[in-house]
């Protein structure tokens, strides 16, 4: 029975928690939208059909909720401060693990410096800002490539810690990847599918119709 419940529990919390963070981006969505939409008004259309494309509304959405994640990813890099820290105190710290650590905490930085530029990304999206279709394209394939990097950095990791156990104590590789590895690969490829979008929207900026009065 605790075999069944545990799966059940872990996807009852992660139902939730995604219900959560859905509400920031959502509210802010609806507060920026309807005032760019006139940024994308066309000759003879009408206020309801003045709006900014599907998927740059989508894109900005996406920027908001993986926007919101930078203030709290901070929590990231301090969880490895605090194995770090756990590494000395206890004595078992190992060369490897605590270059893994410090690693992962760094890539959490990273990403957290990253995904907070998408706040005022959105905005922009939504309000068709020309300088940022000047530069959109350029901006999208700089955070695929980011994230790419951050990506293939965590399962290289990921699979030194696994390849060789004896380097890295067992409780660290456990607590090490579960509290940050793992959520890091997550985010990056959240990350990166926004980037894609982006880049997609890049065409939709530079070739949309000039703003209408």
């Amino acid at each position: 029975m605790p075999n069944a419940i545990a799966p059940t529990a872990t996807a009852i919390v992660a139902i939730v928690a995604a219900l959560l963070t859905t509400i920031v981006p959502t509210c802010l969505y609806a507060y920026v939208e309807p005032r760019g939409r006139l940024s994308w008004g066309t000759a003879g259309d009408s206020p309801r059909s003045r709006r900014a494309p599907a998927l740059v509304r989508i894109t900005a959405w996406l920027s908001f909720a993986v926007g919101q994640i930078a203030v709290l990813w901070v929590l990231v890099p301090a969880a490895c401060a605090f194995l770090l820290y756990l590494q000395v105190t206890l004595g078992a710290g190992r060369p490897l693990g605590a270059a893994a650590t410090v690693a992962v905490g760094t890539m959490a930085l990273a990403q957290s410096a990253l995904a907070v530029r998408l706040l005022p990304l959105g905005v922009r999206l939504l309000a068709r800002d020309k300088h940022l279709s000047q530069r959109v394209g350029r901006l999208a394939k700089w955070n695929a490539l980011a994230s790419s990097i951050l990506l293939s950095l965590g399962a290289l990791l990921a699979w030194a810690m696994a390849a060789a156990p004896s380097l890295v104590h067992p409780w660290l590789r456990v607590a090490l990847e579960w509290t940050a590895l793992r959520p890091i690969l997550a985010f990056a490829c959240v990350c990166l599918v926004h980037a894609l979008l982006l880049g997609q929207c890049a065409r939709l900026l530079v070739g949309a119709p000039s703003r209408s009065r």
